[in-house]
């Protein structure tokens, strides 16, 4: 994030914020498995899950905004 964008340039929620945190939740679960319950682990394994498939989404619906839809003949 030390990066200056160009001006104009569109902020990526899930690279730019810090919400790309999120991603690394299964990793914190992990350091502390042996002092919380196991629900806990996996409930980060769950919200490290989210994040990857909303960005997924995300990235997946911006690439298909760049191709012309298919004429129907």
């Amino acid at each position: 994030m030390s990066e200056l964008q160009p001006r104009g340039a569109e902020r990526d929620l899930y690279r730019d914020t810090w919400v790309r945190y999120l991603g690394y939740a299964n990793e914190v679960g992990e350091a502390f498995r042996s002092l919380v319950p196991a629900a806990v682990v996996w409930l980060s394994y769950g919200v490290a899950s989210s994040y990857v498939l909303a960005d997924a989404i995300d990235k997946g619906k911006k690439a298909g905004e760049d191709f012309l839809p298919l004429p129907l003949d």
